[in-house]
């Protein structure tokens, strides 16, 4: 016959001596307490990495938006110096950012003997949100993240066979010249008078060779362009892009017209 031994009960502390060497009770509750813990810091991180990827998202996607509002708005006004619509409008969406024509930009036509032949100062449009910038200028947008510019879209200047057209867009604000917060403003720009070349160089006379000098906050996405482009050359000695300056020469420069690209905007909502 078997000898079942039944452990034996202290009265004293109330029977928990028997249970004393037994650790399955504890190593249960240790092992749910780890998975819980486990679990909840897995759910934490997803939690945390995926509202961080939908935040950074959303806010590409806000950034698209108005890019491609400024696409819309560089087409009206190439329809407008082009084809001489009298008026345009265009429709951006703020999300959070501000949306103002107060940055000036200066434009000069330049000649050894005769220094400044044509001069221009105007404003550009611009829209910043934290560290991204996206601004209209001159006949051409850029995009800034905090670093260096870059030009989305170029100007549409021509050079060749000993002419040069130079269609500079400028900007001139009625009304307020700043909207932020949220909500959709309306960009409308006016033509000031029918578009037409004006020519400020004659082959036959004596003008000698031109350059082009911009003084703006995007110089060196200017320069870039400069480089990049047939028909100009960017003068090194005259170029200063930490100062927001860039000069670029003329290659063919015996004709230069300048089509007349004046343009009132509004903001308004």
């Amino acid at each position: 016959m078997t000898d079942r031994r039944r452990p034996t009960v202290s009265i004293g502390d109330g029977g928990l001596s028997a249970f004393a060497g037994d650790e399955r009770g504890v190593s249960n509750v240790v092992g749910y307490v780890l998975v819980f813990s486990l679990v909840t810091m897995t759910i934490g991180t997803v939690f945390a990495v995926g509202i961080t990827g939908l935040e950074d998202r959303q806010e590409a996607e806000r950034v698209a938006n108005v890019e491609r509002a400024f696409d819309v708005f560089d087409d009206n006004l190439r329809d407008v110096q082009r084809y001489g619509d009298p008026s345009r409008s265009t429709e951006i969406r703020l999300s959070g950012g501000t949306l103002s024509v107060a940055e000036t930009t200066t434009v000069e036509l330049r000649n050894a003997s005769d220094g400044v032949v044509r001069g221009f100062e105007f404003r550009s449009l611009t829209y910043a949100n934290g560290d991204t910038t996206i601004a209209y200028e001159g006949g051409a947008w850029f995009r800034s993240d905090g670093g260096g510019a870059a030009m989305r879209s170029e100007p549409r200047f021509v050079a060749a066979d000993g002419r040069t057209t130079l269609p500079i867009v400028r900007l001139y604000p009625l009304g307020p010249d700043t909207i932020e917060r949220d909500g959709t403003v309306q960009v409308a720009v006016d033509r000031t008078s029918r578009p037409e070349l004006v020519q400020v160089a004659d082959a036959d006379a004596d003008d000698g060779p031109f350059d082009l000098r911009i003084e703006s906050a995007y110089a060196t996405a200017w320069r870039r362009y400069f480089e990049q482009t047939h028909g100009f050359s960017v003068n090194e000695s005259a170029t200063d892009t930490a100062n927001g300056t860039v000069v670029a020469d003329l290659d063919h420069s015996d004709e230069v017209f300048i089509p007349d690209g004046a343009v009132n905007i509004r903001l308004q909502r």
